[in-house]
Order: structure tokens, then C-alpha cells, then sequence
């Protein structure tokens, strides 16, 4: 049943950027093999790779000893390599039989009730797994809707299961479940590449580690040297340059406030922004980070309040009119196709140009020409923004609030998808802005964080877990406080 994996000098590139570089491992058979590395390290590529969904640039992969050339998804499946996402990949409203089979029934219609209840029922059993046949799927909950899957996987007959963030977003009841069925499959002989940001399972699990960065191997970790402080060590590699500790004045005024904010998986958010600060967010996938701009303007928020200056605000409306911009992680949700970069920059106060509803628009240009040329944007005012590359997009997009003239900053991953160059051109005007105004970043790489803020809060399982500032700040510091639990699998 077990699968050997071998990976040489693997690359694949998307345009301008290089998801894989070279990248060499060894999977052993029978064995638990981790997979670690922040966001853009080249995991997922790694994954669509060896599943047939991307075809590599470069290198080669082995199964067994055979290369593997033109791997399709077809190919990858009949060679016993199942992968389950960190998404739930269920049939919802079927029942649980019915999701263990599927794509895989048996071959009688009349008898596929019967039979697929049956053979439902020996995989459950087999892996320990006290899940009733005729439940509706959707009546489970996710941790019991992860076990229906790594379930089909089994019935399957995988050799090689690839299991991406497993227990994300999971409590730890849940997580020690989906632990210990991982644990089952892999004494039954599954192979299995364990991917997780949570550290404390990855060294409770695995025999072996490997480390991307920056879609590269950093690191290959084994036996005794397998510990947290180790990993979380290649995880973080070199220190990136940190922003000077500025000490807040206790008279400081209180920009933003927001109270019980909640969006799941945030569970609750309590934070103080203050004049000339930049606060900044640190948390993984599932940990509430990634809706903290939104709840805070408003734009998603299930319950909870923000005020401005005392000043309540509902919405994205409101907080441009307060004096708040915000940059969305996603570029794709803040440009309108065909639009020059003069009209999105100047979009959220049209009425600056404007006199009796007539745009000034040689004072409109002249405002936008001095905002891109501060962020470093290379193209004229009349060009369209999305024919710009993914660095100047970004650099254009947050022009527009230079412009605009905004007192607080909210930026939701301002780095993510551009070149190095892009990046240092983003963090110096993000650390330019907090000198006179201030910005709130919530960023899932902690060397925006650590190069950026003044203070930051990691969120874990959907609650500020530490609040770092000053000298505190490091990425070892904050990558300890969102990968590491002191104890148990995961808070709850």
C-alpha cells in the first residue's frame, strides 16, 4: 500500500513570478511527511503538481522509481495519490454512504444503496470511526465531515494522501480526532504529506519535515533535531529589517476603537488604534485575521462596533466619509475593467475635483501624478489599471488614498502577489504614512508586520492570543504566538 515520492529540481513559474525554484524531497514510504512554509512559498504549486493540476517547468517527480512525465489528475488518482483540500469536498445534502463512495459506487444500480451502505460502513469501522452510514452529511460537524473524506480517501485504496491544513479552523476536541484518524491511516501503510501551520501537531505527527521559502527548499528536519524552536527558526530564516520602536505617547488619541467584533472564524475583537500608529493583525488561515479589515470597516460584520474619533461606523461608506481608505487583499474586488488610473484614484472623493457636478480634471490629474509618483508607479494617469502589472496595481491602489487624503489606513495583505521591488516600495510608504497619519495591517506574513507596526495582535482560533509591541516584535515572536499552543493541540 505504502508509495515512495521523489522530487528533483522542481520549478514552475506564473509569468513574472517563480512559485518553485529547484525544489528537491524525498517522501518515504509508510512515512508522515510535513510540508511548512509561510504563504507563497511554493506549497500549494507543490500540491497541484504532484495531483496532475499543474504541469511543472522544470525537474522531475518519481513515483515508486518510475518518472512521472505529463502527470494529469486522471494519472495522479490511479497511481494511488488522493488529496484532500483544506475546504470542505463534500456532497452536502447526501448521505454520509454516499460521500464515502462517491466516485467510486459500485457497479450494480440496484444494488448501490445496499452495497454502498455496506462497504461505507467497513471503512468506517476499519478506521475507528464512530459515524453513522444513514446521517445527512450536512448534520456533521467538520471534524466528523474531515473524517468522511480522509474515509473516501481510504476506500480509494491512496498510498499517498496529501492532507492540506487538516485540522484548520477546528477545535482541539476536533483536532485530536482528526489527528488520531491520520494517525490510524498511516499504520494501515498510507503515506501521508501533512501540511500545517500549527507546529505543535506537525512534531506530534511527523517523521519528517520540509521547509519552503520562497519556493525553495530552506530546510529538511529529522529525528531529535524535529522541535518547534527548530522550525519555527527555518520557518522565520533572516531577519528582515524591523521598524524603528517609536514609544506611544499615553496621551495619544484614540483614532479607532472596536468592540466585540465578530465575523466567523473571528470570534471576538477588541483593539485601540492610536494617532501615528500602525497596529497590525498576525494570524493563519482560520484564525480571524483574514476578516479583521472587513469587520473594522464594516464591509462584513456579523456583531460588534467601531467608532471613529467617538463616532460610530456601519459601514465602507461611512468610513471613507470618517477618513478611513482601504486597500482589500483582493485587487481583483477594487478594479474596474477598462478604467484609467486617474479614475480609481480619484473615485472615493470625486467631489474634491468637482464644482457645480464639473471635474477639474487638470487639478485631478495633477493630484493623481504626484500620488503615483510617490509610491513609485510606473504609468501615465490615463493608463488603464488593469493592464499594470500586480506590484504597480497594488502601488496604484494604495495611491489612491494618499490622494484622497485618508487619516487611517486599512490594508488587507499589501504584499501578496508582487516582486521584491513592489514589496519595498509598498512597506516604505506604509511606514511613511504612519509617521503623520496611522494604518491598520493585517498581513499573513509576519516580515510586513515586523517591518511595518508598532504593535501587533496575534489572532488564533478567532481571538487575540498575545499583543506584541516595540522591541517585542519579531517574526520568531509572532510566529510562535499564531503556530505554536504551549501545550495542547490547538486553543479552542
Amino acid at each position: 500500500m505504502s508509495i515512495s515520492v521523489a522530487i528533483h529540481d522542481l520549478s514552475k513559474s506564473f509569468g513574472q513570478t517563480h512559485a518553485l525554484r529547484g525544489v528537491s524531497l524525498t517522501v518515504a514510504p509508510g512515512s508522515v511527511h510535513g510540508l511548512l512554509g509561510p504563504n507563497g512559498s511554493g506549497k500549494s504549486t507543490l500540491i497541484r503538481v504532484l495531483t496532475g493540476i499543474e504541469r511543472a517547468g522544470g525537474g522531475s517527480v518519481e513515483i515508486d522509481g518510475a518518472e512521472q512525465r505529463g502527470m494529469r489528475p486522471a494519472r495522479s488518482r490511479a497511481l494511488g495519490i488522493e488529496f484532500v483540500p483544506q475546504e470542505l469536498a463534500l456532497v452536502p445534502y447526501v448521505k454520509v454512504w454516499e460521500n464515502v463512495v462517491l466516485g467510486d459506487e459500485p457497479s450494480r444500480p440496484l444494488m448501490l444503496k445496499q452495497t454502498g451502505r455496506r462497504v461505507a460502513r467497513q471503512v468506517l469501522d476499519e478506521l475507528g470511526l464512530d459515524i453513522g452510514v444513514d446521517e445527512d452529511t450536512f448534520m456533521l460537524d467538520p471534524g466528523e465531515q474531515r473524517l468522511v473524506m480522509f474515509a473516501r480517501s481510504f476506500h480509494r485504496k491512496a498510498r499517498l494522501l496529501i492532507a492540506d491544513e487538516p485540522t484548520a479552523g477546528l477545535g482541539e476536541y476536533e483536532s485530536r480526532t482528526v489527528l488520531e484518524a491520520l494517525k490510524r491511516l498511516n499504520a494501515k501503510g498510507m503515506t501521508i504529506l501533512f501540511v500545517s501551520h500549527y507546529l505543535t501537531e506537525v512534531v506530534e505527527i511527523c517523521d519528517r519535515v520540509t521547509v519552503l521559502r520562497d519556493g525553495r527548499v530552506s530546510a529538511d528536519v529529522a529525528g531529535e533535531a524535529l522541535t518547534e524552536p527548530r522550525l519555527i527558526k527555518e520557518m522565520t530564516g533572516v531577519a528582515r529589517p524591523k521598524s524603528a520602536p517609536r514609544p506611544r505617547n499615553p496621551k495619544a488619541e484614540v483614532i479607532v476603537e472596536g468592540r466585540h467584533l465578530a465575523l466567523p472564524p473571528l470570534r471576538q475583537l477588541n483593539f485601540k488604534l492610536y494617532a501615528n500608529e500602525c497596529l497590525g493583525f498576525a494570524g493563519l488561515l482560520g484564525s480571524g485575521r483574514e476578516n479583521a479589515v472587513n469587520v473594522i470597516s464594516g464591509a462584513a460584520r456579523l456583531w460588534g462596533s467601531v467608532r471613529v474619533r467617538g463616532e460610530f461606523m456601519e459601514n465602507p461608506r461611512e468610513a471613507v466619509q470618517l477618513g478611513l481608505g482601504i486597500l482589500s487583499g483582493s485587487r481583483s474586488l477594487a478594479i474596474v475593467p477598462g478604467w484609467s488610473l486617474i479614475k480609481h484614484l480619484s473615485l472615493p472623493r470625486l467631489e474634491t475635483w468637482s464644482r457645480f457636478g464639473v471635474i477639474a480634471h487638470d487639478a485631478e490629474r495633477k493630484a493623481a501624478v504626484v500620488a503615483l509618483d510617490r509610491l513609485k508607479v510606473a504609468a501615465a494617469p490615463e493608463h488603464e489599471l488593469g493592464d499594470l502589472s500586480g506590484g504597480n496595481q497594488q502601488r496604484a491602489l494604495m495611491s489612491r488614498w494618499l490622494m484622497c487624503g485618508s487619516e487611517v489606513l486599512l490594508i488587507d495583505e499589501p504584499c501578496v502577489g508582487v516582486d521584491i521591488a513592489a514589496r519595498a516600495d509598498l512597506i516604505a510608504a506604509i511606514r511613511d504614512y504612519a509617521q503623520s497619519k496611522s494604518v491598520i495591517l493585517a498581513s499573513s506574513d509576519p516580515g510586513d508586520l515586523v517591518e511595518c507596526c508598532d504593535r501587533v495582535l496575534c489572532l488564533r482560533s478567532g481571538v487575540v492570543v498575545k499583543e506584541l509591541s516595540g522591541d517585542e516584535i519579531s517574526e520568531e515572536a509572532i510566529v510562535r504566538a499564531i503556530m505554536t499552543t504551549g501545550g495542547g493541540v490547538k486553543a479552542a
